[in-house]
């Protein structure tokens, strides 16, 4: 059974023939103006309806819908089709200092932890110096999924000096920010930090927790956090899935 043609469909449209443009583009496109005229969870027409409607085959309609989805626009589910996928979640980075956890949640989204680790290691030689730790030091490793709506959107892994904060491998952090923990129970004041925005393919393991295809591209987001006396207190790295995710960055004049 294939999905109805949604009312905003521009069953006129055509393609330039004597474009450039390569064919799938210029249904990518038709696809994308279609759906800004749906709601989330609505169908598009079924690739057989596609290559009928616009008389291109089913190689160029898989190639639009392939772009499409990974870049987020759009979800499959096997056996019922395509359908339009809820807008990108933006992080916001420039100018506050709060994490994943607060900003969403300071903007009315629901955000659910899975602890993986959580566990007193010795600081490896890529931790030890953003944390200006000797190797083998003691840190606190903490692996966590963070989840929006029920969906899992990313993993995190961070790194704190033990010495900073005993006893918060014991703490439960599964719906709270941890940022929010060190104030309230360490009185550690976050100052400044850096963050590397980077994209990186996904690994089985990744791809397993995150219920994403292996072949989605993950936003990874590397950062360092120091608190107002210039000490590090955190390092480590956030891999979002790149089809649910988006950074905003603030630029300012001086």
């Amino acid at each position: 059974m294939t999905a109805q043609t949604p009312k905003g469909l521009r069953k006129s449209a055509t393609f330039e023939q004597d474009s450039s443009t390569p064919r799938y583009f210029q249904l990518q496109e038709i696809i994308r103006e279609l759906c800004a005229s749906l709601e989330v969870g609505q169908p598009i027409p079924s690739e057989w309806d596609l290559c009928q409607m616009y008389a291109v085959s089913r190689t160029t309609v898989r190639k639009a819908l392939d772009r499409l989805t990974q870049e987020g626009l759009l979800y499959r589910i096997h056996g019922k089709g395509t359908f339009v996928s809820p807008p990108k979640l933006r992080e916001r980075f420039v100018h506050q200092r709060v994490g994943f956890h607060e900003d969403l949640v300071s903007r009315g989204v629901e955000v659910r932890t899975r602890i993986l680790e959580q566990d007193i290691i010795p600081a490896s030689k890529l931790v030890a110096p953003p944390l200006q730790l000797a190797v083998g030091n003691p840190v606190i490793k903490l692996v966590r999924v963070r989840s929006v709506g029920g969906e899992p959107i990313l993993v995190s892994t961070t790194f704190l000096p033990y010495r900073l904060f005993p006893g918060l491998e014991s703490e439960d952090l599964t719906d709270t920010s941890l940022y929010l923990v060190l104030r309230e129970k360490y009185g550690v004041q976050l100052g400044h930090g850096t963050r590397l925005v980077e994209a990186a393919p996904c690994t089985e393991e990744e791809a397993e927790l995150l219920h994403i295809p292996l072949a989605t591209p993950l936003l990874v987001v590397s950062s360092t956090m120091y608190d107002t006396e210039d000490r590090p207190i955190e390092c480590g790295s956030a891999r979002h899935r790149g089809d649910r995710s988006q950074v905003e960055i603030e630029v300012v004049s001086r």
